[in-house]
């Protein structure tokens, strides 16, 4: 058997072990945070765990759905001038005198403009708003804001996208479907058929990954401990992966071989991290031990300092132990080789999270 047949006799042994449970049905993490009642709001959590709450409120995590008004690196850039070529059109953002971010796209003899609402992302990498227009379609800005080089440019897939009408020169008309998937991965709570997150709801906060707490939050409040909350810190690694994925690209459940092969060779692929992790050899001769939590505090920003990355590595990969070889070329910043930064989107870098000794 040879280098590549093994690696793939252990990828698939240890896919079918992890995406069935103990009665052989598939496992899904939905059941854990798709529930549409029983929230207490992430305030309620900051009494008993003040710490991690001050932590996550200060988090990108936290961060990945904000008023666009809140958002000063956007609005620091402004006013700033745009010729799409694409769309033929000159884009144009500014503030409005209320301080709204005001988009106006001009073509020929016309003008429109459309009063920018909310910011998806974090800006650890990009920024893209979000808003309703006067015929209540939700639209996505054609101009976003990128951490890599600091300013504006046009949001990634507008270069391939050719507007319909005058008007999407403005953005993308969402769909009913991908305006939830869009809601979905950016807020604490499931959305309803028409989003229109509160406040307290936008970003990723505690009930997200830990399901709805009301319950725990009066059992603590009367001094009882029976009623406890969802740790996903107790799962196993791919089903962690599965959890993550559920923003980060979720691996495949089933043994779908064109799915695995996609997710090995598409070009995009480096931008789903938990994907792309379950295929490396380290996620599985440790029997799924390398969660994403290992090198991740789902609690605070990602490590960025080499030597917060490598120490999960040297975990395994030290003189002294027998489980893995030891890299003959260096002793630090791991990561720099055997996670390269690929650029899948312009101005945009993402670690591909493929561990591999030869990338």
């Amino acid at each position: 058997m040879g280098p590549a047949s093994a690696w793939w006799s252990v990828t698939v042994g240890m896919l079918l072990q992890a995406v069935t449970g103990p009665a052989g049905q598939t496992w899904s993490p939905e059941r854990f945070w798709q529930q549409r009642s029983g929230y207490a709001g992430s305030e309620s959590c900051r009494g008993c765990h003040s710490g991690i709450y001050e932590k996550q409120e200060a988090s990108s995590h936290a961060r990945t759905l904000r008023p666009l008004s809140e958002v000063a690196e956007f609005k620091t850039g402004l006013p700033f001038e745009l010729l799409d070529r694409v769309g033929n059109a000159g884009l144009r953002l500014s503030l409005d005198p209320s301080g709204s971010v005001l988009l106006s796209s001009v073509r020929g003899g016309e003008e429109t403009s459309v009063s920018l609402r909310w910011a998806f992302g974090a800006g650890a990498k990009a920024v893209t708003p979000v808003t309703v227009n006067d015929r209540g379609d939700y639209v996505e800005s054609r101009v976003s804001w990128f951490r890599g080089t600091g300013a504006f440019d046009l949001t990634p897939g507008a270069r391939e996208r050719v507007p319909g009408s005058f008007a999407e020169t403005l953005g993308q008309v969402l769909s009913h479907e991908d305006r939830k998937k869009c809601f979905g991965c950016h807020t604490s709570r499931p959305m309803a058929d028409d989003p229109v997150p509160a406040r307290n709801e936008m970003g990723i906060r505690c009930e997200r990954c830990h399901g709805p707490g009301l319950e725990h939050v009066r059992a603590a409040s009367a001094d009882s401990r029976r009623s406890s909350i969802f740790h996903p810190r107790d799962l196993t690694g791919f089903r962690m992966a599965q959890v993550c994925g559920a923003c980060h690209g979720r691996p495949p459940r089933e043994i779908d071989f064109d799915e695995i092969r996609q997710i090995q060779e598409r070009p995009l692929a480096a931008r789903f991290p938990s994907q792309r992790l379950v295929l490396s050899r380290c996620f599985n001769e440790t029997d799924g031990g390398l969660k994403c939590t290992v090198c991740h505090d789902p609690h605070d920003d990602v490590a960025s300092s080499p030597e917060a990355l490598d120490t999960p590595c040297r975990t395994c990969h030290s003189p002294g132990r027998n489980s893995a070889a030891i890299c003959p070329k260096a002793s630090s910043n791991c990561s720099r080789c055997h996670m390269p930064k690929a650029r899948v989107l312009h101005h945009t870098e993402f670690a591909d999270h493929w561990i591999r000794a030869k990338p």
